[in-house]
């Protein structure tokens, strides 16, 4: 059974509480909403060997993967928050992020302009992916990955070569982080975590075919971006001896956007960071690290919450028309998206907001005991049992949420008055704790998703620029009901399939 559709069914069957064994390890599921916001921020932590409970990384790609913001621990970890803070949290740097997204949504618009009409049906979620990943690569590294128009990967780039190569790669890490396709040495790490040594020497000098790919995509990601470190260095260098500046060009095998790396804020807020203020200095595997994670991050689970909102507005006529009329109603004339008209569009949020809690693209959260833990009616967590807290679960409790499985984006307007379920994550107040845990698609605690807020602004602005222009259709292609399953995030499992035509041309 997929995990998350194995997490609800507990959640069912045994309760708000439940002890399974997975080999040695004892796994407690939570699916209470007082529980899971109490364990998420404090009493237990993330364990030391979180890494462990997704891939097999060894040598060199172990430390990268370690040095990351998601697996970082202690000052490293809060050395790297702040510079994920400064580039991708703070407004003023968040919507600098706006322009090289909308760059991305034109090239991408022009070929959904050659797809309409045409009856022939597109796999969004797939598309969208093109388009956040070309997207990604503009905001994290300034250069330019060529496939939101629905090339391959480094069409744009002249060289044809090292831009096509990361895209692969990146498309082969997400491949090899589905469950379906991980090594036969995670499920062992997993059962037996005392043995764990013991699998990374066989993972490293024994590999199985998946084991190969997974590493050889991780490495040709560091190798990538090690050369995109170095032409900023090289950049650099000739600005500073007055020769070539900053513009627009191939360089050292990159099509480079407005400056490319070091013009980058994200990329550039890493290297800057690193050669700047003495605490804020980052390792060249850190820097890789950073990167990895953006990209990671800002890929799928935005591609996937995007397309998403579209089978759900497909589905849901009125919500559609309401969508509509408020994006015309704000960005009408042929009026530019920005920031300031981007929050002048509650419903649109909202749409995306209860995608979310339908769909999140993280349905677990995994916390460790340090200690034994309480968890009520007599119940005990074990000293080092693995929490599982099923936020999936909590935002489908029907105590929590009437109609749990209905497709309501009101509920997070005033307007609902709290009627269809807490106004939690909507600026519309809530009352208890619990409520506060109710709706987390995007975890909770200190080591919440720290891409939330650009997830969101991504999303919305790509939400927003389509169905301005086009409106999207089920196509007999599409099996129903939609299946989802589990992988690095929550997703489509056999894509979404729409027909797309011109608004006006129907």
């Amino acid at each position: 059974m997929d995990t998350t559709a194995f997490l609800t069914s507990s959640a069912v069957k045994y309760g708000p509480v439940c002890k399974v064994w997975f080999g040695t390890r004892p796994w407690v599921l939570v699916n209470d909403p007082e529980l899971v916001r109490r364990h998420a921020f404090r009493l237990v932590t993330r364990p030391d060997d979180f890494a462990s409970f997704i891939h097999v990384m060894t040598g060199e790609n172990r430390d990268i993967d370690r040095a990351g913001v998601v697996l970082a621990t202690g000052e490293a970890w809060r050395r790297t928050r702040r510079v994920f803070e400064a580039s991708i949290i703070h407004p003023a740097s968040l919507a600098a992020h706006v322009p090289p997204m909308l760059r991305c949504l034109d090239r991408f618009g022009a070929r959904l302009q050659r797809h309409a009409g045409s009856g022939a049906p597109l796999d969004v979620a797939a598309a969208l992916g093109d388009l956040m990943l070309g997207a990604m690569g503009r905001v994290a590294y300034g250069v330019d990955f060529g496939c939101e128009d629905g090339d391959s990967g480094g069409g744009a780039d002249s060289s044809g070569g090292v831009v096509r190569e990361l895209v692969c790669a990146v498309r082969d890490v997400f491949e090899t982080m589905r469950m379906e396709n991980a090594t036969a040495y995670l499920p062992l790490q997993l059962m037996f975590p005392s043995l764990e040594p013991l699998w990374l020497w066989a993972a490293h000098n024994l590999p199985d075919a998946k084991q190969t790919k997974a590493m050889r995509a991780r490495s040709k990601v560091a190798e990538v971006s090690r050369l995109l470190m170095e032409q900023w260095q090289a950049n650099k260098a000739a600005a500073a001896a007055g020769g070539e500046g900053d513009g627009e060009g191939d360089k050292g095998g990159f099509k480079e956007v407005g400056g490319g790396i070091s013009s980058s804020s994200f990329m550039a807020a890493m290297m800057e960071g690193r050669r700047g203020a003495v605490e804020d200095r980052l390792s060249d595997i850190e820097v890789i690290s950073q990167g990895f994670t953006f990209l990671v991050a800002g890929y799928e689970t935005t591609s996937a919450a995007t397309a998403l909102a579209l089978f759900l507005l497909a589905t849901h006529p009125q919500a559609t028309a309401r969508l509509e009329a408020e994006v015309d109603a704000v960005l009408g004339g042929g009026r530019e998206i920005t920031p300031e008209l981007l929050a002048e569009l509650p419903y649109t949020e909202a749409v995306l907001k209860e995608t979310l809690r339908l769909h999140p693209g993280i349905t677990f959260l995994v916390r460790e005991a340090r200690e034994e833990v309480d968890l009520g009616g007599g119940r005990v967590a074990p000293r080092g049992a693995t929490l599982c807290l099923a936020t999936h679960a909590v935002m489908h409790d029907p105590a929590i949420w009437p109609e749990p499985e209905a497709f309501r984006p009101e509920r997070f307007l005033p307007e609902s008055g709290g009627r269809l379920g807490p106004l939690a994550g909507c600026g519309g107040g809530g009352g208890g704790a619990a409520e506060g845990a109710a709706w987390a698609p995007f975890g909770m605690g200190p080591r919440m998703c720290v891409g939330h807020k650009l997830a969101m602004m991504a999303s919305k602005a790509t939400l927003v620029s389509l169905l301005r222009r086009f409106r999207f259709a089920l196509h007999a292609k599409q099996p129903l009901p939609l299946k989802l399953k589990t992988g690095l995030t929550y997703g489509p499992a056999e894509g979404v399939w729409m027909t797309v035509t011109e608004r006006g041309r129907q």
